[in-house]
């Protein structure tokens, strides 16, 4: 569980273009009208609604296969690899981690990145689940087009992920600037394919 891999082209690339997806619907979902609103909505604001609902397809799509490319990787163990948490052995090594963590606090001491692997293909399994939820009732709205008031409740459950989703992103890529600025060369690494 703790190997961890060179990743592939394929992985790299659509891991970069996901985010800047997320990113984009983020942002995006501040200024658009949602299809509920329409009536009282500028065209600007129901052109951002609709580039959010192409691009939360597209998003949607490059989950799937991201997921996919992840399983190809790591066969039967993508589970335990990215989700932890559902094994003794898993739930172990994560708390070993964890403490190791926390026990470099009071000194300002975090450990360099190959010792926090299980926890952080836990937090990687956690940003697929939250991307999972946008998805997954995200294309419910989309197939509900026609039924607004269910789409405004699905809409209204959609819209619960927004904090854990920026939570993780600023978590995810801070730690990654944190791994870079240490000298480790996370981020060099992956987009040379090292």
């Amino acid at each position: 569980m703790t190997d961890l891999k060179p990743r592939g082209a394929s992985l790299r690339y659509s891991h970069a273009v996901l985010a800047l997806a997320v990113l984009h619907q983020l942002i995006g979902s501040e200024w658009m009208s949602k299809p509920w609103r329409f009536k009282d909505a500028s065209a600007w604001q129901i052109q951002l609604y609709e580039l959010h609902e192409w691009t939360g397809l597209a998003a949607s799509l490059l989950l799937v296969l991201l997921i996919w490319s992840l399983w190809r990787r790591y066969g039967a163990d993508t589970l335990a690899r990215f989700l932890p948490w559902l094994s003794g052995v898993g739930r172990s090594a994560l708390a070993g981690e964890l403490r190791g963590l926390l026990g470099g606090l009071p000194r300002l001491q975090a450990p360099d990145a190959s010792q926090t692997r299980v926890l952080a293909a836990a937090v990687e399994g956690l940003g697929v689940l939250t991307l999972l939820f946008f998805a997954c009732t995200g294309v419910a709205m989309w197939l509900l087009e026609d039924q607004l008031e269910l789409m405004h409740e699905i809409g209204s459950i959609h819209e619960w992920g927004a904090l854990p989703l920026k939570l993780y992103l600023a978590g995810h890529a801070g730690m990654a600037l944190v791994h870079e600025w240490r000298g480790e060369g996370l981020l060099r690494r992956m987009f040379r394919g090292a």
